[in-house]
């Protein structure tokens, strides 16, 4: 029988959060915000906020997705890749301005992001069992931005611990993210169940690293090639799952017999 669980690590997009297609109109007004910053901060002509949007925002996403892609462990450095976006208008900015551009995007980021539907039960059930949670997440911006996000979004105080990428240096399967959130959690591997949407990263990562693995199939659907633990197609169906798996409850055995798997 499988050792009782004690701690949970969730994924981040598409596992708690889900988005809507780029936010047009709060990013106008985000980029609006950044036009007057650096105008008023370098007192000069700056471009538009639709110009910086094409020439920065998407370049930025552009260039993240692209390093992604190229399958390379370590996080992008996100403030240069900004800079270098900046530069290519003429915008020589000091790192403290690059700061508030990045935090200013965010803000207009935030409207576009959505808790799922089943997410806070879902987090509260785990709660009733005493489980630590964490979150471990491949996230690009500062992790800084990526903690006002949780607590702007309600979700800041279910965590005892969070990941980010962008703080650790490398991301989702590299061990050493899952190695930082088993220790921030002060949490046993065998003891830990990892929830999330990707089979490579979500799935087996962490099994390498001994804990058991949950694909959700709710905002993306990834083929399992049967090596998922469990697959729910939305997180509603993880409390089942825990309920076998805490402590005080039967162990993963007994809940193969009726399985999640579909």
């Amino acid at each position: 029988m499988s050792a009782p669980l004690e701690a949970v690590l969730f994924d981040y997009g598409h596992t708690l959060i889900y988005f809507d297609e780029r936010p047009h109109a709060t990013l106008v007004d985000a980029y609006e915000k950044i036009n007057r910053l650096l105008g008023d901060t370098l007192k000069r002509e700056v471009p538009a906020a639709q110009v910086l949007i094409e020439k920065v925002s998407r370049a930025v996403d552009d260039e993240i997705q692209r390093d992604y892609a190229a399958g390379r462990p370590e996080e992008v450095e996100i403030a240069t890749i900004y800079d270098t976006a900046l530069r290519g208008l003429g915008l020589e900015l000091e790192p403290d301005l690059i700061e508030q551009v990045m935090e200013l995007e965010q803000e207009g980021w935030l409207n576009s992001v959505h808790v799922g539907p089943d997410v806070i039960r879902t987090l509260e059930a785990l709660r009733g069992h005493g489980l630590r949670l964490g979150i471990v997440s491949n996230a690009a911006y500062r992790p800084r931005l990526m903690k006002q996000q949780l607590a702007a979004l309600g979700l800041a105080d279910f965590f005892d611990a969070v990941s980010f990428s962008s703080e650790v240096g490398v991301r989702k399967p590299h061990p050493a993210i899952y190695a930082d959130a088993l220790s921030k959690l002060a949490a046993d591997p065998s003891r830990t169940l990892f929830v999330g949407d990707r089979v490579r990263e979500d799935v087996q990562g962490p099994q390498a690293q001994g804990m058991r693995a949950v694909l959700t199939r709710e905002w993306r659907q990834e083929d399992d090639p049967g090596v998922a633990d469990f697959v729910i197609q939305r997180l509603g169906e993880l409390a089942p799952i825990v309920n076998r798996l805490a402590p005080g409850t039967r162990g993963a055995d007994t809940y193969n017999e009726v399985t999640s798997r579909e």
